[in-house]
C-alpha cells in the first residue's frame, strides 16, 4: 500500500506530512529519471501560503539533479497537464490540495502525455524517499539546471486554447463566477474577458489561507444568494485548483457533476459527438442520473472513485465524456485531466446551442435524495474489513428494496470513511447513514 501517494498524489498537512524535505526529494527524483536523463519540467502552484516554498522545493531538487524547471507560478491544475503534452514537457508538477483548507497541500505530478503519474513511477519515489541516504549524483557546476525567465508567458497558451473552444455566442451571456480564492482567480477573469461575457466574479483575492474558505464548489451557499437575487444566466464554482466545476441556475439551484454529465451527455450525443453513446461514471454517481441515461438510450461505464479512474476507463475505450458528481468533468478529446474551465465554457456553449436555460436542460432527470457523512477514523482498512460493520451495510440495504443503496468507501487523500446512502426520503437517507456513522465510532471506542 502507497505511503505517500494516494489517489491524487501526495496531500497532507504542510509543514509536517508534506514538508519542504518530501518536496525536495520528489524533485530530484523526477528531476534525473530515468537514469540521470536531463529533464524539462513545468511546475505551477493554487494560492496556499505554502505553496512557493513546496514549489520552490521541488525545482530545486530537480535542477540540483540537472533538469530545467518552467514555473509558471499561480496557475491551475489542468493547465499543467494541458501544457505538459503540448510542449513534450518530461513531467508537470502541481502544488495543491485542491478543495482541501488551506493548511493542506499537495504535489500532484503528471507524466509527458499530461496524465496522473503512473503507479510504478510512484513506488520508486516512495523508495527514494524513505532510502536513508540520498542516493543520486547532485550536478556540478557544469550541468545544474536553469529556471527559464519567460515560463509564465505559457500560460497565455493554455487561456487561448481555452478561448478557442467556445462559440462566439457566449459573449451574450451573463455569468456570475465564484473562483474560490483560489487558481482561478487569475485564470478565469482573463479567460472570461477574452470571450466577452458579462461577468461578476466573486471570491478572486486569494491571501494565502482563505483558499476554499466559506467559498467554491465545496461551500456554495452564499452563491446561491448572488445567484438568484441577480438575473444570471449561470453561474459556475471552481475549488481550489479549477479542476472541479459545479454549476448554479439564476434560481440559485445547483447543478452538479451528474447534472453536468446528463446535459452534456445529451447535447453531445444529439450533434454525434458522444463516442459509442456511452458515459464514463463513477460508483458515487447519483442512482438518478443511470435511470436517466438508461431512459435516453445512453450506456454507462462504471468506475471507482477518482478521476484518474475515469480518464483511464475513457481513454482505453475511447470514451469522448466522463466525470465525477463532485464536477470532475473530463471531455478526452479536449483535455487529458477534468478542467472546470472547459466544463464552464462546454456547459455555456450548450445554453447558446439550444436556447434554454440550465434549469429546462437538466429538467428530465430526478435525483434520488442523498445522504454523505465523513468519519475520521484512526485505520481506515481496518474499518471496511469489520465483519459486524459490512453485516450491518447489507441489512439497511436489503431494506431499501432496490429502491436507493448505500455506498461506503475511504477517501484516497485524508483519514476519513465516506458513508453514502440513496432513498425515496431524505429522511431515511440521514436515518441510514446516522446509524452507520454511530457504529464506526462504537467500533473506535
Amino acid at each position: 500500500m502507497p505511503k505517500y501517494f494516494g489517489t491524487d498524489g501526495v496531500r497532507g498537512i504542510a509543514g509536517k506530512f508534506i514538508s519542504a524535505t518530501l518536496a525536495f526529494r520528489i524533485g530530484r527524483f523526477i528531476g534525473q529519471y530515468p537514469n540521470g536523463h536531463k529533464n524539462r519540467i513545468l511546475i505551477a502552484r493554487d494560492t496556499r501560503i505554502s505553496g512557493k516554498l513546496l514549489a520552490n522545493s521541488v525545482g530545486t531538487g530537480a535542477v540540483a539533479s540537472g533538469s530545467d524547471v518552467y514555473d509558471i507560478g499561480v496557475s491551475t491544475t489542468p493547465s499543467v497537464s494541458y501544457l505538459v503534452r503540448k510542449h513534450h514537457f518530461d513531467f508537470g508538477v502541481m502544488i495543491s490540495a485542491s478543495h482541501n483548507p488551506f493548511y493542506d497541500n499537495g504535489i500532484k505530478v503528471f507524466n509527458s502525455n499530461g496524465e496522473k503519474l503512473e503507479s510504478s513511477i510512484e513506488e520508486l519515489i516512495e523508495e527514494y524517499i524513505d532510502s536513508k541516504e540520498d542516493y543520486l549524483p547532485m550536478m556540478d557546476y557544469e550541468h545544474i539546471g536553469q529556471y527559464p525567465d519567460d515560463a509564465e508567458q505559457l500560460i497565455n497558451e493554455y487561456i487561448s486554447y481555452l478561448v478557442s473552444k467556445a462559440s462566439p455566442l457566449v459573449a451574450k451571456l451573463k455569468v456570475l463566477v465564484d473562483c474560490s480564492n483560489g487558481s482561478a482567480s487569475k485564470i478565469a477573469p482573463k479567460l472570461l474577458d477574452e470571450l466577452g461575457c458579462t461577468v461578476t466574479i466573486v471570491n478572486a483575492s486569494p491571501d494565502g489561507i482563505n483558499i476554499n474558505k466559506d467559498c467554491g464548489s465545496t461551500h456554495v451557499e452564499n452563491l446561491s444568494k448572488i445567484a438568484s437575487e441577480g438575473n444570471y444566466d449561470i453561474a459556475f464554482a471552481f475549488d481550489g485548483d479549477a479542476d472541479r466545476c459545479l454549476a448554479m441556475s439564476n434560481e440559485g439551484k445547483v447543478v452538479d457533476g451528474d447534472a453536468i454529465m446528463y446535459l452534456c451527455a445529451k447535447s453531445m450525443r444529439a450533434h454525434r459527438e458522444l463516442n459509442d453513446d456511452t458515459v464514463v461514471i463513477t460508483v458515487m454517481s447519483n442512482l438518478g442520473l443511470k435511470k436517466a441515461f438508461e431512459a435516453e438510450g445512453i450506456k454507462i461505464h462504471e468506475t471507482t472513485v477518482g478521476d484518474k479512474y475515469v480518464q483511464a476507463d475513457m481513454k482505453a475505450n475511447n470514451l469522448s465524456l466522463g466525470g465525477e458528481q463532485s464536477g470532475h468533468i473530463i471531455f478526452l478529446e479536449d483535455m487529458n485531466t477534468g478542467d472546470g474551465l472547459l466544463t464552464m465554457i462546454k456547459v455555456m456553449n450548450i445554453l447558446v446551442r439550444e436556447k434554454k436555460s440550465i434549469q429546462e436542460l437538466v429538467k428530465p432527470l430526478v435525483i434520488y435524495p442523498q445522504c454523505l457523512k465523513n468519519v475520521k477514523v484512526k485505520d481506515k482498512n481496518a474499518i471496511l474489513k469489520d465483519e459486524g460493520f459490512n453485516k450491518r451495510i447489507k441489512e439497511l440495504e436489503d431494506s431499501l428494496n432496490g429502491y436507493g443503496r448505500i455506498l461506503v468507501r475511504a477517501s484516497g487523500t485524508e483519514p476519513l470513511i465516506r458513508i453514502m446512502c440513496e432513498a425515496k426520503s431524505e429522511k431515511e437517507c440521514e436515518e441510514i447513514c446516522n446509524t452507520l456513522v454511530e457504529y464506526v465510532n462504537k467500533i473506535q471506542g
